[in-house]
């Protein structure tokens, strides 16, 4: 009788003991998975930049309070100062996911906005921001958006964009300083005729995020170098 007591206690003690070590396996699994995840965030950037061009602007100039550049940067006679900024403003658009998340940045998306006719002015650009990087190109470049052309409807009333394809040959980026994530903004200045790009007003506004911290601290060395 005492044998028979025992063993029932022994059958009872394991199934708890069984259910317990499935529930510290199913603990252990979500955990492992969690990490997984967490590694895997951390280690896969996330980009908020636009399509840019292929070719790089042949000039960059960087403004300050005015309309008068502060600096300008030529691609072939300042190599050096050019490929850092550079390489500091599309670096300002990566991130991990894991600190996007954190930002709570992770589903952010770029907007491509008209802004109509004479409302975005380079004066009003560095009258709101720390600074405006002023991208110049050397030929007419066209603005793609997932990898085709970006078709703008309310440019299709204008000569140059008869058929709503935005073409440009200067583009202005706000850039401020300030800690973590920040909104970003481009403007694709407006085209008076097929081959010059002289309107002082924007035509399209794309919004977007980016970490500036890195960038501010090269265009203050730009400055200093150049001014």
């Amino acid at each position: 009788m005492e044998n028979q007591v025992n063993e029932n206690v022994v059958v009872k003690t394991k199934g708890r003991m069984g259910k317990a070590n499935i529930w510290a396996t199913v603990v252990m699994i979500v955990l492992g998975i969690l990490a997984v995840v967490t590694i895997l965030m951390a280690i896969i950037p996330k980009s908020y930049a636009i399509e840019l061009p292929k070719e790089n602007p042949n000039f960059i100039n960087i403004y300050q309070t005015s309309t008068t550049p502060k600096a300008t940067l030529f691609n072939d006679e300042d190599k050096e100062l050019y490929d850092e900024l550079w390489d500091a403003f599309n670096s300002s658009f990566k991130q991990s996911s894991l600190s996007a998340l954190f930002q709570k940045e992770l589903g952010n998306t770029v907007d491509y906005n008209y802004v109509g006719s004479n409302t975005k002015s380079l004066s009003s650009l560095t009258s709101d921001n720390n600074f405006v990087l002023g991208f110049v190109y050397a030929d007419v470049q066209t603005l793609y958006k997932d990898g085709d052309p970006y078709v703008c409807e309310e440019l299709k009333t204008n000569s140059n964009y008869t058929d709503g394809v935005v073409t440009f040959k200067k583009i202005w980026v706000t850039v401020n300083d300030v800690e973590g994530v920040n909104e970003v903004k481009f403007y694709v200045q407006k085209m008076v005729s097929a081959g010059s790009s002289e309107s002082t007003y924007a035509v399209l506004e794309i919004s977007t995020k980016g970490l500036q911290s890195e960038l501010v601290d090269v265009i203050n060395k730009v400055i200093t170098e150049k001014a």
